[in-house]
């Protein structure tokens, strides 16, 4: 391996320990807690070295925000991808994004802007969580009736799909559902998710 070569594999390496460190401190302490000394510290490095990945913290929450989509956008390509029929795609993402949220939640709130967390440029027409209402919008267009597929209903049919389950989310991260309520929440999600597609599908 060349000097260029290495360098770049530690800068990534670096870069991957600070988005690492922000996440633990955030998951003990609420990311209103993330600092550049907070995290400079955990790794044991001095601030300056962190300034040279990320300029502030907010550029750190806008990196989790990346690697948050992303990992986000392989679950649900890989649970529709694995069924063929639309119903059961439609139902295994929503599985796929509650799933995520359970076991990443410091990146759910990034994304979402729980947890002390604003929105990071979600009008830049690049933002993955387009490309996240695209998949849904995709599998629902082919289950519905072409009248109900305009983007326009398209759109709105998606927001309302991510509006009930951040509302059993948002509700359950602030505690407002017992985490041993969790399975009953998410059957309460998936059922409304099903009354809705069955209402879109008659309308």
């Amino acid at each position: 391996m060349g000097v260029k070569e290495r360098r770049d594999r530690e800068r990534v390496e670096m870069r991957h320990d600070i988005l690492a460190a922000a996440r633990e401190i955030a998951a003990r302490e609420g990311w209103q807690a993330v600092t550049i000394r907070r995290v400079a510290e955990k790794i044991e490095y001095s601030p300056p070295t962190i300034y040279e990945y990320f300029e502030s913290k907010e550029a750190i929450i806008e990196g989790e925000m990346h690697e948050a989509f992303q990992l986000l956008l392989g679950d649900l390509r890989a649970a529709r991808d694995a069924h063929t029929v639309p119903a059961e795609q439609y139902m295994a993402m929503g599985d796929a994004f509650w799933n995520f949220v359970w076991e990443h939640p410091e990146m759910y709130q990034v994304i979402s802007g729980l947890g002390g967390v604003g929105f990071c440029d979600p009008d830049n027409p690049d933002h993955e969580g387009k490309q996240v209402a695209a998949l849904f919008q995709e599998v629902l267009q082919s289950m519905l009736p072409p009248a109900q597929c305009t983007p326009e209903s398209l759109e709105g049919k998606t927001l309302t799909l991510w509006s009930l389950a951040h509302g059993f989310i948002a509700l359950m991260m602030a505690g407002h559902f017992p985490v041993t309520e969790r399975d009953n929440a998410r059957a309460l999600m998936g059922q409304g998710m099903a009354d809705l597609l069955r209402a879109w599908q008659t309308a």
